[in-house]
């Protein structure tokens, strides 16, 4: 076996091991690319590599240097082939080592994929968690609206009904006005009364028109005091419209309580509960914020296969099924 079919076997054998490590990490860069929390720990794992990759590019120049002067020099064939002989088992040894650490690498590499997987699968169930919230938070805006809508309408009323109660007041200041100038008229009525026995004649006339006088003082009487029992009946309707409005506010209150959520399972109107994770207490039994507030931390993270990797604060799960069991009602 001569001096150059050795190098080129060794040459072919290191290019083709950087050929595949090249390959990788090319596939890996893609990847790493659409990755996100992972990115950073993955590129600087790739630019070790390619560190390493430059050394041995220059270990390949040292080599080919070597075979060149091995080939220039045949007069020195046997001292030579056997210090070419050494220099390859060391560099045999050293591609060894290499070898293994890009194993080591390599192995890094494929779990980086997986960790990329496994977030692109959480960044899946984030968006669809988030699509569903935004199609209920729309319905409930809706909802809102209507409420708010109606609760304007009844504030109208309101307003209609105190502009009632200001006119109403303002009517009976001035029938008051009227019946004090009644008042006036009956004492001037008094005067004219004896006057009148001294002229009976013009009295008959006089006592006429007084009559007439006091039957529509008595008649703008009755009427203010019509006025007066309406306005008794518009301040019993403003008392029940301010009923009605404080039972408007506490529905207004309890619509934007349940304003986040989603109808479709009501576990996941806990924050860092999503589909996966609801459908995983679904199948063990719990199926409301009591059940859940009863759990242990350990037992949860049992029911949902939480792994070491995964942010889920449980205990803040638990303490927040606790707010809303007790604000919405054991039966929500």
């Amino acid at each position: 076996m001569t001096v150059e079919v050795i190098l080129a076997a060794f040459v072919g054998l290191v290019t083709g091991a950087l050929l595949a490590l090249w390959l990788d990490s090319q596939t890996l860069v893609r990847r790493v690319q659409d990755a996100n929390a992972a990115k950073s720990k993955t590129q600087g794992d790739l630019q070790k590599f390619q560190i390493r990759y430059r050394a041995l590019e220059q270990e390949l120049q040292t080599v080919k240097m070597e075979s060149a002067t091995a080939v220039q020099d045949t007069t020195q064939y046997e001292a030579t082939i056997a210090r070419q002989l050494a220099e390859i088992e060391a560099s045999r040894n050293q591609l060894q080592t290499t070898i293994q650490t890009h194993e080591a690498l390599r192995e890094n590499l494929l779990e980086s994929q997986d960790r990329l997987e496994d977030l692109e699968g959480l960044n899946l169930m984030a968006e669809e968690k988030l699509a569903a919230s935004a199609a209920e938070n729309n319905r409930l805006l809706g909802d809102a609206q209507l409420l708010e809508a109606e609760l304007a309408l009844l504030e109208a009323k309101v307003a209609q009904l105190n502009d009632s109660l200001q006119q109403a007041q303002r009517d009976s200041a001035e029938f008051e006005q009227k019946a004090a100038a009644a008042e006036v008229q009956a004492s001037a009525i008094e005067a004219e009364k004896d006057l009148a026995l001294t002229q009976l004649q013009e009295a008959e006339l006089t006592a006429a028109e007084q009559n007439a006088r006091i039957a529509t003082l008595e008649k703008q009487l009755h009427e203010a005091e019509a006025v007066r029992q309406e306005l008794g009946a518009a301040k019993e309707k403003l008392q029940t419209a301010d009923k009605h409005i404080q039972i408007l506010q506490d529905n207004v209150e309890d619509a934007h309580t349940m304003i986040n959520y989603s109808g479709k399972n009501e576990l996941q109107l806990i924050r860092g509960i999503g589909p996966a994770y609801a459908r995983r207490l679904n199948e063990f039994g719990i199926n409301s914020f009591s059940e859940l507030a009863k759990c242990e931390p350990r037992q949860i993270a049992t029911i949902i296969k939480k792994k070491n990797w995964q942010a889920a604060d449980i205990q803040d799960w638990i303490d927040e099924a606790k707010a809303l069991a007790a604000r919405l009602g054991p039966d929500v």
